[in-house]
């Protein structure tokens, strides 16, 4: 920092009785001041963030100008939404929080949709916009926005930063609530004059607030079961024949998969998860289930469904995996745990609702649970896995369900994989067997499009020594691709593997199966292409000549004998970005499918089932 600071206001200074400007600071006092930004980056530091995602403007310049100074690496993006996804893909594969900084206006608002996307998945990010001078607050100044009236309700808690002498105290409590409880996003505002004011009494001294700042907690502390609900849930336990656990983005958040695991072992329970909690239980082992839900296994579905007990784990009940509320776990009994008290009844009564903080409540289960050696019902389920694996198409193209599998298998489920929203991202549910936890980055409860390469650079950059792998498709790729210059920029070596079938696929899916056909607008392909031959294919866009504008290597895999030397040229330099572009059977229907508001008793398979539903008897939330 400089011995001499001066002051470089670009605004009409209006200093306030806690800050002001150098000058307004007695003169034996300035020598090592330090002004709102750098305090900001410094209640930063304090925090453990040594890396952020951001993109500069006017009204976050003063900030940008000092995170050197404080130890803190800026990876710019090429746009905000790839800069609060980035931060989501580091929060969700560290446990840590992840940070994103944007200017005011159109670079606040650019983080709205990433902001929404955290607080569906309960992902802890603080993100840090500038606004204009407070004078300006209000006046419709260039690039001005109300942003934390835009967010209040889709953040935790956000600020409006007035004094300078309050922004360590913000830092403290945001970043306490970003990781605390049940994570999500807060957002920071700080107009550009708290930014550059330095704090001082109305005497002219210097009164630099203490860094970090003491606070009290802002939420209170996670307890364990209560005697009398451990007790509930004991009875329960040893009273079931057919129990099964149901577990969630919670046993993620709480880093609580061990405890689950030898809860699973020691009472012979099957074990099935969400989307969020993919990863969290070891996909080859015989109590594993894999994933429920709309598209998730008939088995797992089956089973939740014919259990007399299921214990729900740090789950919401999601409309994806219930379908028809009503219907869903009818006739067994359910305890639910979760740490956020509102999730309790809201979408589902159950029979024990449990606030608590999971990995305690399990530790507590483990601690008086007996061990059961031989459980029918275990074998039950086993012959419905046998009977009813995830379909796997055959046919002369390469089918995404084989490109998949052939990925999981090469990289045996260790690579970090973040995925876009769409066809692709179930079939990488259903195939893509995570062997380790905080490894499966997906835009769960808000379905982001776009969302699966900026996750991806966010987690590569937390963990530079790992595979890290986007699985996309070609229409959600299409919404962030330009965060490919962000890969070659920084050294980043995110592999990236297009599903490619020329469809938004999921849209085709359901105007197929609900709108008789009429494709309006899922069409990726070229509408203006030439006649060409049945057998030349006409791929657009053409994403080799997009990664050569980035300077990032790629190419193309048309046939399914030439996909796994592919995949080994792609993961050869963990250190390279590359692109694949896997040109995979076009009107590939993603199966297991239960109807929109139906049951399990509805699940479809195949195309031949899919010609026994009527448009009529959809659901009306697909």
């Amino acid at each position: 920092m400089s011995n001499h600071p001066v002051d470089n206001v670009t605004y009409a200074n209006k200093g306030t009785v806690t800050g002001g400007a150098i000058t307004d600071i007695i003169e034996s006092q300035r020598k090592g001041a330090l002004r709102g930004a750098q305090l900001l980056a410094k209640a930063m530091q304090a925090e453990g963030v040594d890396l952020l995602f951001g993109y500069p403007g006017g009204a976050n310049l003063e900030i940008f100008d000092v995170l050197a100074e404080f130890g803190i690496r800026c990876i710019r993006t090429e746009h905000e939404q790839g800069a609060v996804h980035a931060a989501q893909g580091y929060a969700r594969a560290t446990g840590r929080v992840g940070v994103c900084l944007a200017t005011s206006g159109p670079g606040a608002t650019n983080l709205v949709t990433g902001i929404a996307d955290a607080m569906s998945d309960s992902i802890g990010i603080v993100c840090i916009t500038g606004n204009v001078p407070s004078h300006l607050l209000g006046k419709n100044a260039f690039q001005e926005v109300d942003i934390v009236a835009v967010t209040r309700p889709i953040t935790k808690r956000n600020y409006l930063v007035s004094r300078v002498t309050d922004i360590p105290e913000v830092v403290r409590e945001g970043f306490a609530l970003a990781g605390g409880r049940r994570p999500g996003p807060v957002l920071i505002d700080i107009p550009k004059d708290i930014q550059q004011h330095y704090p001082r009494d109305h005497e002219g001294n210097y009164t630099p607030p203490r860094v970090p700042a003491v606070i009290e907690p802002p939420e209170p502390a996670a307890t364990g079961m209560t005697g009398n609900q451990l007790e509930q849930a004991l009875r329960l336990l040893s009273e079931a024949e057919r129990p099964v656990i149901y577990a969630g983005g919670g046993i993620v958040a709480a880093g609580a998969h061990s405890e689950l695991l030898q809860l699973a072992e020691r009472a012979q329970i099957p074990v099935t998860t969400t989307l969020m909690g993919h990863g969290c239980f070891p996909p080859a082992h015989p109590l594993a289930l894999h994933t429920l839900g709309m598209h998730g296994a008939k088995y797992a579905n089956t089973a939740i469904n014919e259990a007399d007990l299921v214990i729900a784990a740090g789950v919401r009940f999601d409309d994806r995996v219930t379908g028809k509320v009503s219907e869903f776990i009818k006739h067994g009994r359910i305890i639910h745990i979760d740490i956020d008290r509102d999730e309790l009844n809201k979408n589902k009564d159950v029979t024990l609702p449990v606030c608590a903080d999971i990995k305690l409540a399990l530790e507590q289960l483990l601690a008086h649970c007996p061990s059961v050696t031989n459980r029918p019902w275990v074998t039950q389920v086993q012959q419905w896995k046998t009977a009813w694996p995830y379909p796997q198409p055959e046919c002369d193209a390469i089918s995404p369900q084989f490109a998949i599998n052939l990925l999981s298998e090469i990289t045996k489920g260790e690579a970090i994989v973040s995925l876009g929203v769409g066809q692709h991202q179930m079939w990488a549910m259903q195939h893509y067997q995570s062997t380790r936890t905080r490894a499966f980055l997906s835009s769960s409860g808000f379905g982001t499009m776009g969302y699966g390469l900026p996750a991806a650079i966010g987690a590569k950059a937390a963990f530079p020594e790992r595979t890290v792998i986007d699985i996309d498709g070609d229409g959600s790729l299409n919404m962030t691709v330009h965060e490919l210059a962000t890969c070659h920029r920084f050294k980043l070596g995110v592999k990236v593997v297009v599903i490619n079938n020329q469809w938004l696929g999921m849209v085709r899916q359901w105007q197929d199966m609900i709108y008789n056909k009429n494709r309006a607008g899922s069409s990726l392909s070229d509408p203006l292409t030439r006649v060409k031959a049945d057998n030349d294919m006409d791929i657009y866009p053409n994403f080799l000549a997009i990664a050569e504008g980035y300077r990032v290597r790629s190419e193309r895999v048309l046939r399914k004998e030439d996909l796994p030397a592919a995949f080994e040229r792609m993961l050869a330099n963990p250190n390279e970005p590359y692109l694949l572009d896997v040109i995979v059977a076009r009107e590939e229907n993603v199966y297991p499918m239960i109807p929109a508001g139906g049951t399990y008793k509805d699940i479809l398979m195949s195309d031949a089932d899919l010609k026994t539903v009527q448009p009529q008897q959809q659901g009306s939330n697909i």
